[in-house]
């Protein structure tokens, strides 16, 4: 009984001694195995910092190289063709913005005789009894107006000599009448008055001044001729310094009004 007891025993005790170690390596709270303990088949039985491990060590690191060196040049590729989309939306944009309104082109400015008015010069507010024009300097800013409307009709011949001096039968003394009127409704006054010949016919011209805003006087020339029968008068206003070419382009004018016959525009007549 007794050795029967003590082969039990042992047996009882190689049993728990084989099933514990088992049971605690499948039991949750045993150790794991990670990847770090896997070893690939090309290393297997290979001596670590042996001549065949440095080998595999180093073909492995040029392929880790390479790989970077994809994953490199793609990420490269896609920032670049952002970079490509997004420049091609802002100048798309910036086209869309740039792009210049479509504008109607202005009206030509056209005189009483049908034909072209001078370059810098454009249509203003005309009523029916007097053609209006904005007139431009060089530098496209406006430095005066010019006005062209018809006196009257003639009467008669234009005389330019002795005291009986007129234009169309009008004597010059009522077109200086109607000049200072118009100065003094303006705050101006007449300087000179004189005839001279513009296309071969005798005009009347009045010189006169008045004071604009600001206190600057600025240059006003009055010029009558007779075309048609009719009286026209060509009237200018228009800063000191630009009163030199605004008369140049006025004699213009008027030699354009005396050398048609019909016009194809006409101001009505003041009554």
């Amino acid at each position: 009984m007794v050795f029967r007891a003590i082969a039990l025993s042992i047996a009882l005790l190689i049993g728990i001694g084989t099933l514990i170690p088992l049971a605690t390596e499948y039991a949750e709270a045993g150790p794991k195995k990670t990847r770090k303990y896997k070893k690939k088949r090309e290393w297997r039985g290979v001596k670590k910092y042996s001549k065949r491990w440095w080998q595999l060590y180093r073909a492995q690191e040029r392929r880790k190289r390479a790989v970077a060196a994809r994953r490199r040049a793609l990420r490269l590729r896609q920032m670049r063709l952002a970079r490509a989309r997004q420049a091609a939306q802002n100048n798309a944009t910036a086209a869309v913005r740039s792009k210049p309104a479509q504008t109607e082109k202005p009206p030509a400015a056209v005189l009483p005789s049908g034909q072209a008015a001078p370059k810098n010069w454009a249509p203003g507010q005309s009523t029916d009894g007097e053609v209006q024009f904005r007139v431009a300097g060089n530098s496209g800013m406006e430095v005066g107006s010019a006005s062209i409307s018809v006196v009257g009709p003639a009467t008669g011949e234009t005389v330019a000599t002795g005291r009986n001096r007129s234009v169309g039968g009008v004597p010059t003394t009522s077109l200086r009448r109607e000049v200072i009127n118009r100065m003094i409704r303006e705050n101006g006054w007449v300087v000179n008055d004189y005839q001279k010949e513009i296309g071969g016919k005798t005009v009347y011209v009045v010189v006169a001044q008045s004071q604009a805003n600001g206190g600057r006087v600025q240059s006003r020339l009055f010029y009558f001729t007779e075309a048609d029968g009719r009286i026209y008068s060509v009237a200018t206003n228009s800063n000191a310094e630009a009163a030199d070419r605004l008369a140049e382009e006025s004699e213009k004018v008027v030699n354009s009004i005396q050398s048609r016959r019909r016009p194809t525009q006409q101001a009505a007549v003041k009554e």
